[in-house]
């Protein structure tokens, strides 16, 4: 990873510090060479059955939906799957549709007043570490048990654990949450991954919510190559200052979405990340059910409730990113143990709704790039200054602002 880090280092001697120090980092830690395809202990039927709905997926999402807002069958099928467990969406609706920023997303189907409950989620849906080992207890206890182990290397990947959970969106305290384990938290990424393809495996209600899952961008094109690792490795060994040619694609692409953030900056980004999926197939792998593909797309849906506890929320993971529309809250409900998604502001009928994922901008309000970098890498979202400024500048006549949800200090 050193290599690929390097080769990002800019021609004044700060940037190259920085690439340097990022560098420095990586190096310190071995990697592994795998293959990112389907080096798993889950049945190779079910990884061909999400690939294949994962692409359906893609495909379906192309077609839109016209003004007159006709279910799309995903759509429907989602919805009512939704129904089955209890979600309630008196005031919202998933639809496939060009009119959404991402081709699909989450609309208000009537006029929102302000502090009205658009989405109501109860707690037993959401797929967490607590939820995940009721459900399946006897992995639960394999997962346990690797947890202990990897506890020992501790120290090798706490930096790295560190980075990743700041990222996690954070958006209430949630107290309930049944798993053991005082590092529960820890591996959140790997736990909450095994209990998805565990759910596929089996069958479990949750399946027909984890086949809609879908992420498209650089990043996950390259996790899903098996060409970057081997790449990698032979680029190092043979030209120490080049880059395996997948990564420099995939830091390519991203710089094309962003170009206000410097290569060099988003390269050290993607090493970090890589590095991370490594680290996860290399102690997981072979144990119990693994996928680099569904790793990757399960952690750019989590969001963290706490330091401790992170989850993926149905019907919450739909909603897109906004900056500077996010026009819902999300708090947590005590009494029936549910999640409730409440309206920030009147919202007229047919209207986007949006969340803020992660605040890309400084103490001053001024875009942060060292921030953009995550909110572009984690979920292939590209910011620019020009939108902190227009965000700014609404803030004088809104409080847009107190609806932004901050990173978690894990």
């Amino acid at each position: 990873m050193k290599a690929a880090l390097l080769l990002f280092a800019s021609s004044s001697s700060s940037s190259r510090i920085l690439a340097l120090i990022a560098a420095a980092i990586c190096s310190s830690w071995h990697v592994e060479a795998f293959s990112c395809k389907a080096q798993s202990s889950l049945s190779a039927s079910s990884l061909r059955l999400y690939q294949s709905l994962s692409d359906q997926a893609s495909a379906s999402s192309a077609i839109g939906t016209d003004d007159t807002h006709v279910a799309n069958p995903k759509d429907a099928a989602f919805h009512e799957w939704c129904t089955s467990v209890g979600i309630s969406c008196p005031g919202a609706q998933v639809r496939t549709t060009p009119k959404s920023v991402a081709g699909r997303g989450v609309f208000s189907t009537k006029d929102l007043v302000a502090g009205e409950e658009v989405i109501k989620i109860p707690y037993h849906a959401a797929l967490t570490q607590g939820n995940g080992a009721l459900n399946f207890p006897a992995l639960a206890e394999e997962l346990l048990d690797l947890r202990k182990k990897n506890a020992r290397k501790q120290q090798r990947g706490s930096v790295l654990r560190r980075l990743w959970n700041r990222i996690r969106r954070r958006q209430t305290p949630v107290a309930k949450e049944t798993n053991s384990g005082d590092n529960a938290g820890e591996y959140w990424k790997e736990e909450l991954t095994a209990y998805a393809l565990e759910a596929l495996e089996q069958d479990h209600p949750w399946s027909a919510w984890i086949e809609q899952w879908q992420r498209n961008d650089p990043m996950q094109t390259l996790v899903e190559q098996d060409t970057w690792t081997r790449d990698n490795l032979v680029y190092r060994d043979l030209y120490p200052n080049g880059i395996a040619e997948s990564i420099h694609t995939a830091v390519s692409d991203f710089q094309k979405m962003a170009p206000d953030i410097p290569e060099y900056k988003i390269g050290a980004a993607v090493g970090i990340r890589l590095e991370i999926v490594d680290d996860y197939l290399s102690q997981y792998r072979n144990k119990v059910p693994t996928s680099a593909s569904l790793f990757s797309v399960a952690v750019s849906r989590a969001v963290g409730l706490t330091k401790h506890v992170t989850a993926i929320i149905p019907m919450h993971d739909m909603i897109n990113h906004s900056q500077s529309q996010n026009n819902l809250e999300m708090k947590y409900n005590d009494e029936d143990e549910s999640f409730s998604l409440i309206a920030a502001e009147d919202i007229p009928k047919d209207t986007e709704l949006f969340i803020c994922y992660s605040d890309v901008t400084n103490e001053e309000g001024n875009w942060d790039d060292d921030k953009a970098i995550w909110l572009l890498v984690q979920w292939g979202i590209p910011s620019s200054p020009n939108e902190s400024s227009a965000r700014v500048e609404e803030e004088h006549t809104d409080t847009a602002g107190s609806r932004e949800k901050s990173v978690d200090d894990a």
